[in-house]
């Protein structure tokens, strides 16, 4: 262990002050390492990068006395390698399993449980009790690991609630592998490609105009008349609803699918892609937590502000994400978990919860300098409803609009015209061409002016 003695180099009141500035310099990565939660302040770069490098240092591949004739020995030809991996290089996970400790690899492992860690410390800090998992991969690929585990087949625990009672008792079940995909449509090729990619079959869910607004939707009875054809057939179902997308497509009634799912038995993923950023989303999450809810999936990148590149799946039921983790292939990446763990260090939760109310702001923001833009120019703020993105139409083409918003150098607005049907998640003609705009977390309120001013130059 560190035993760190300066004793006789330099005078006794020197040596006293220098030993308690270093005290509290690592006091704060002493109380992650003890504690294990999300800090309620952030940690600053300098202190993030010790700790990075003192675990780093725990990898064999740092071991001067270390004889290494593996075929995996963490050999790099270049240091940016270690730059670029926080000097994780012998990467996470064992062939088997994705969190298994890895022998070569101890720093690793104890960063990446760490992470984990934190992520339900920071969940919990929003209200939302469940076991989490940063994985090493976006939202699509971390839809897969939920799938992969799903079609495998376990022995599962359910919660049965008595109608009458409403007394809830745990069963458990031999569950024999999902085969069929019940997928509410919405116009994102992840989902449809993490289904194709598990080998299971997709029987989408058309959605309708609501006859309240300008959204488009499912009926919950809808999915559950698709279920039950599936489940006619002799097929096992698994319902991958989605909560989080561009309007016009409104998110699907996920407690109540949850409540059916919890009746019947039906698997049940969330795609919560940027669900965590937003209390709307949130509050909705945790009311169909009460019932059937297996995983939810969620990205990185979209909530907590790291490069491309990791997701995050989280659940009430920690066996379920043991069997995720197990379908993992090989080892895996340390970049996207550090990613994952220096954004939850840097931030804290005091900063995070602040951006959540920026975004908030931000977004009604968005929605009055839009309903003047439409009043100006004869369109319309479509009304749907999303707490993160909105729309207004546009008399020219809407791909043309968003082009030249590009050019003007603003990125992130959508185009798209009515005979769109992937893009407006409806498999008629929508209603109106039109343009999405997003506020989302971290975004700048001279970002929303700037981009609406720039979008009543061209449309």
């Amino acid at each position: 262990m560190l035993d760190i003695n300066i004793k006789g180099t330099i005078p006794k009141n020197m040596e006293e002050r220098g030993l308690n500035i270093l005290s509290d310099n690592l006091g704060e990565i002493e109380n992650i390492l003890n504690q294990r939660k999300m800090p309620k302040k952030g940690l600053s770069d300098e202190k993030i990068e010790l700790l990075l490098n003192f675990l780093a240092n725990m990898d064999t591949d740092k071991d001067p006395k270390a004889i290494r004739v593996g075929e995996r020995e963490a050999r790099i030809s270049s240091e940016i390698h270690k730059k670029l991996s926080s000097n994780f290089c012998h990467g996470i996970g064992r062939s088997g399993n994705l969190v298994d400790p890895q022998p070569k690899a101890p720093g690793a492992s104890a960063m990446y449980a760490l992470t984990n860690k934190i992520l339900e410390s920071f969940l919990k800090n929003l209200n939302v009790n469940v076991n989490a998992l940063a994985t090493p991969v976006s939202t699509g690929m971390s839809i897969a690991l939920c799938l992969s585990a799903l079609k495998r087949g376990f022995l599962v625990e359910n919660s049965k609630m008595d109608k009458d009672t409403k007394i809830t008792t745990k069963q458990y079940s031999k569950y024999d592998g999902a085969n069929v995909v019940i997928y509410p449509y919405a116009s994102h090729k992840s989902p449809i490609k993490s289904t194709s990619f598990v080998g299971m079959r997709m029987r989408f869910v058309e959605t309708k105009l609501s006859d309240k607004d300008d959204c488009v939707e499912i009926p919950v009875e809808d999915i559950i008349s698709a279920t039950e054809k599936e489940l006619k057939d002799g097929k096992n179902p698994v319902i991958l609803s989605t909560l989080t997308f561009f309007p016009p497509r409104r998110s699907d009634d996920v407690e109540e699918i949850s409540k059916y799912c919890l009746e019947n038995n039906i698997p049940h993923i969330i795609n919560g892609a940027y669900a965590i950023q937003n209390h709307k989303y949130l509050d909705k999450l945790k009311k169909a937590l009460k019932y059937r809810v297996d995983a939810i999936v969620s990205s990185t990148d979209k909530n907590l502000m790291t490069p491309i590149g990791g997701g995050i799946i989280y659940s009430k039921d920690k066996n379920f994400l043991k069997e995720v983790s197990l379908t993992y292939p090989g080892r895996a990446s340390a970049t996207p978990i550090v990613n994952t763990f220096v954004s939850l260090l840097s931030m804290g939760m005091d900063k995070y919860t602040y951006l959540m109310k920026e975004q908030v702001k931000n977004k009604n923001l968005l929605d009055e300098l839009l309903v003047e833009l439409a009043n100006k120019t004869e369109n319309k703020k479509l009304d749907v409803d999303s707490p993160i993105a909105s729309c207004i139409t546009t008399k020219k083409d809407p791909i043309d609009v968003s082009a030249k918003l590009y050019n003007l150098r603003v990125t992130g607005p959508r185009g798209i015209k009515t005979t769109d049907h992937f893009g407006n998640c409806y498999m008629q003609d929508y209603k109106y061409n039109y343009v999405v705009m997003n506020a989302s977390i971290g975004v700048k309120e001279t970002d929303v002016i700037n981009a609406v001013n720039k979008l009543s130059k061209v449309i």
